[in-house]
């Protein structure tokens, strides 16, 4: 009987090291399940304010976007305005329609400058074979003095701005008799 109280008494010390090891081992998951929590709250703070500040990022990049291009047309509209201001205090009898040419030659040079630092640039069209991805088609001659789908007249210029196309040019194509 005493073999068998020293049994059960062993038997009884090994499970109760097993259930303090268990406990152990269940206070080392708690724990790391915690902290794994917190990680996962933390990154989800992190992921909302990154996601605040990305649409706030976005908002003022659409609000400001044309900033650039704004203060460069600027420059041009107070030329436009000094020209009327001076064409409105001058005797118009007297004025040289030359030097108003030349005025507006450079007011519209200073603009498709600024266009141009933009990425906006013209579609060069007359005298090359019509491309539907450039050009539009307003009128078709018949004639064998051209090579047939040649634009031989551009009635409005087409731009690209960057790689796209924002306005096709509209233009005239001949096709042979």
């Amino acid at each position: 009987m005493e073999e068998n109280n020293e049994n059960l008494e062993n038997k009884i010390s090994e499970l109760e090291n097993k259930v303090m090891e268990l406990e152990q081992q269940l206070s080392e998951s708690e724990s790391m399940q915690k902290e794994q929590y917190e990680r996962l709250l933390r990154s989800e703070a992190d992921f909302q304010n990154l996601k605040k500040r990305t649409e706030k990022e976005k908002e003022d990049t659409k609000k400001y976007a044309l900033q650039e291009v704004i203060m460069g047309i600027l420059n041009v509209l107070d030329h436009i305005e000094r020209g009327i201001k001076a064409y409105k205090d001058s005797e118009k009898e007297l004025l040289d329609r030359e030097e108003v040419l030349m005025g507006l030659e450079l007011i519209y040079k200073d603009l498709k400058n600024v266009l141009r630092s933009h990425g906006l640039c013209e579609i060069e069209c007359l005298g090359k074979e019509f491309d539907p991805f450039f050009h539009e088609a307003m009128a078709i001659i018949c004639s064998n003095e051209t090579e047939e789908n040649t634009v031989v007249e551009e009635f409005q210029k087409g731009y690209i701005l960057n790689d796209r196309v924002i306005r096709h040019s509209k233009v005239k194509v001949t096709k042979k008799e």
